[in-house]
């Protein structure tokens, strides 16, 4: 039998920047994430990863606390693709960010500054031309786009609306309070040794019932990981609706079997039963999991903090 050493193969993110703790912000702390995506040239991966992490700690050393760069690796999927993780506290903080960098902030985005300023022509040359995405997520809040269940929205206690203004202003919450787990016992975009990122199209139809559904199979997972992996649920922002994503935080890449395990385990308390109830109500119709989202558009990506020590 293979024994998991549960040893990450690189060091986690937060071993990128030089920044303390307190002032690093991840996927369970923060108010929105942007994930940029771009695929190296042929002949420039030296380059470009180098490039990569400069950015990154050029943004986490000049605006500690309000903004936090890591630089993943994509596995098992498109090589040499990299991927940017860039967490901020609110959506207000994203915009002070672009004001402080200026013009080419606005044009090129929280990297750009640094880019255009210092190594324009090599960056240019470092990634694929059109490769470059971004795509904004914010951590999933109960009544988020209408996304309540009746009888979420009858309770106040469940309003995300700012108690502290007079007109109605959704108050987003950091992705830690979607678990009962303590936060010091998460692990996080900075703490994780591996992150499945999952992405789910839901039906429209049934968009309560789905969140419902999401959430409580991500919870599943934090109670029954033992502190190996932690589910957070993030919706996309300006992009393609009805769109989830899982951000799977896992402390090595062979707690996978571990999360196969949980699925598999068929003893009175086992988490599968969420596979087995109807989240669609008898006067909707009923239906299980796999009517609530759109068929064919689940997809899995394993992502990779970029070692560093190169």
């Amino acid at each position: 039998m293979t024994v998991d050493s549960g040893t990450p193969s690189v060091p986690p993110a937060r071993h990128q920047t030089a920044q303390p703790a307190e002032q690093i912000l991840h996927s369970a702390n923060a108010g929105v994430v942007v994930e940029r995506v771009a695929q190296i040239a042929a002949g420039q991966g030296d380059s470009a990863r180098r490039m990569a992490r400069e950015a990154a700690e050029f943004v986490n050393a000049k605006h500690p606390g309000l903004a936090t760069v890591f630089v993943y690796e994509e596995s098992f999927g498109v090589k040499d693709r990299l991927h940017w993780l860039i967490h901020f506290r609110s959506l207000e903080d994203y915009e002070r960010l672009l004001h402080m960098g200026g013009a080419r902030d606005f044009r090129d985005g929280v990297l750009g500054g640094h880019v255009s300023h210092h190594q324009a022509e090599q960056w240019q040359a470092a990634f694929v031309p059109g490769t470059v995405r971004e795509t904004m997520m914010f951590p999933h809040r109960w009544g988020m786009f209408g996304t309540a269940t009746q009888t979420m929205a009858q309770d106040p206690s469940m309003s995300p609306l700012a108690a502290d203004r007079d007109e109605p202003w959704f108050e987003v919450l950091p992705a830690r309070h979607q678990t009962s787990v303590p936060a010091g016992e998460l692990l996080n975009t900075a703490t994780a040794g591996v992150i499945m990122h999952r992405v789910v199209d839901f039906s429209y139809k049934y968009r309560a019932e789905a969140r419902l559904f999401a959430r409580t199979v991500a919870e599943n997972t934090n109670l029954n990981a033992g502190g190996d992996a932690t589910a957070l649920v993030f919706e996309e922002m300006f992009g393609t609706m009805e769109r989830m994503h899982f951000l799977i935080h896992m402390k090595s890449l062979s707690t996978m079997y571990k999360l196969m395990g949980i699925d598999a385990r068929t003893d009175p308390t086992a988490p599968r039963a969420t596979y087995m109830q109807d989240w669609v109500s008898k006067e909707q119709g009923g239906g299980r999991w796999d009517s609530l989202m759109l068929e064919g558009s689940g997809h899995d990506g394993c992502l990779t903090p970029q070692y560093w020590g190169d």
